[in-house]
């Protein structure tokens, strides 16, 4: 026999099992159990646990055999209590957040829920901000973007309280119109979600440091990109940096197995270069200027990503990874004139084949190099000089000495 199924808006209470048809606005319920025994089970829309006895002890109030709960409803929809003796509910609905700091949106939610969001005007660069304002336990949400014309973007805000996601500014729209972001993930979380102009993106100084995702902007004169996990993170954390800067994208990550990794380039231009951290753990970026790289005119090798100056004649090197394995392994290097001129890029694989293939750079004084490392950590060689086949006397370029 299916329950008898009680509407309400405001306020509701009974006892024992019941079935409730909430058609209030999203808000905070208060649930309030009297009973002998804790034990009280409330459940959500898709069966989504809202409160669970085992919680109850730190739930307890001053009066006797009296238990409370805060529980966030995201909106009307079907709630069922299974164990119960005499309770109430009474919701608030929460209160809308107007539009400030320059945003373009602003809304406030509790829970898992689609908002409809329109794209910033004039199209460009944007940031979509989640905050996180009160969670009855921890939440690790999860944001979820769809299009118009079925693009998916993932984002994971994990443990902090704020994260902030980049639009992307020279790639193709996201979203034709309007775009649909899926918040997950967020039971019993209230949070606020934003869109806001790039101006409140934060700016890159010679050393920054956070935690999470944040989106940065820098405008000042050109650097090399170092980006360190941060001493304290928890052992299984990972940092990535995305870098968007002209006719460039590359992005750098530390973790527990490689703590800093280099080899970003910033403030080429034209425009400022906008970057895009993500991951749980805390991160400290550092811009080391141009002339402060370490230089090269012979033979270098290194285990992370890095960026260098050649100040040789002009030359021909060869480009080695020193990892076993193909892909992982494989190293790029990008080159720069002088004057920040992207020149040639080489893809040097790893393994066998890769290692004795040996990639060839062409070199001129002055040039920046720009390296992506091995993921393994095994590292990196580039030797200037064309060189040969092994046992081909001057200049042998074998493996002997790999």
């Amino acid at each position: 026999m299916t329950a008898d199924v009680r509407t309400f808006t405001e306020a509701a209470e009974g006892t024992g099992p019941s079935v409730l048809d909430y058609r209030g606005p999203q808000g905070w319920a208060t649930v309030v159990h009297r009973a002998h025994w804790r034990r009280f089970t409330l459940v959500g829309a898709d069966d989504t646990p809202l409160v669970r006895d085992f919680e109850a002890e730190h739930c307890r109030t001053a009066e006797m055999r009296t238990w409370e709960y805060q529980v966030g409803l995201s909106g009307p929809q079907r709630l069922r209590i299974d164990e119960a003796e005499r309770w109430s509910i009474s919701v608030t609905p929460l209160e809308q957040d107007e539009v400030e700091d320059g945003g373009v949106f602003c809304r406030r939610g509790i829970g898992n829920q689609t908002v409809e969001i329109a794209r910033p005007d004039p199209r460009g660069a944007a940031i979509l901000e989640f905050t996180k304002i009160v969670c009855v336990r921890p939440a690790r949400p999860y944001l979820r973007l769809r299009t118009d014309v079925g693009d998916q973007v993932h984002w994971s805000v994990g443990d902090i309280d704020r994260a902030r996601f980049l639009f992307d500014h020279d790639t193709p729209p996201i979203w034709s119109a309007t775009g649909r972001v899926e918040v997950s993930k967020a039971d019993n979380c209230e949070w606020l979600l934003r869109i806001l102009p790039l101006s409140a993106a934060r700016p890159v100084e010679t050393t920054t440091t956070g935690t999470g995702a944040e989106v940065l902007v820098h405008t000042g004169v050109p650097g090399a990109l170092t980006l360190r996990r941060a001493q304290d993170a928890e052992h299984h954390s990972r940092v990535d940096l995305r870098i968007e800067s002209r006719e460039y994208k590359v992005t750098l990550f530390a973790d527990s197995g490689s703590p800093s990794e280099g080899g970003g380039i910033i403030g080429i231009g034209p425009g400022p270069t906008l970057l895009q951290t993500t991951g749980d753990g805390g991160w400290e970026l550092h811009v080391t200027p141009l002339d402060e790289l370490r230089t090269f005119d012979q033979e270098i090798s290194g285990t992370a990503g890095e960026v260098l100056r050649y100040t040789g004649p002009p030359a021909t090197a060869r480009v080695v990874s020193r990892s076993w394995h193909k892909w992982s392994g494989m190293v790029s290097v990008r080159t720069l004139t002088p004057k920040l001129f992207w020149q040639k890029w080489v893809l040097a694989m790893g393994g066998l084949p890769g290692r004795l293939r040996r990639e060839r750079l062409e070199l001129l004084p002055g040039m920046l190099v720009v390296i992506d490392a091995p993921r393994d950590g095994r590292g990196w060689r580039i030797r200037v000089g064309t060189g040969g086949r092994r046992g081909a006397g001057k200049g042998d370029d074998g493996i002997r000495d790999l």
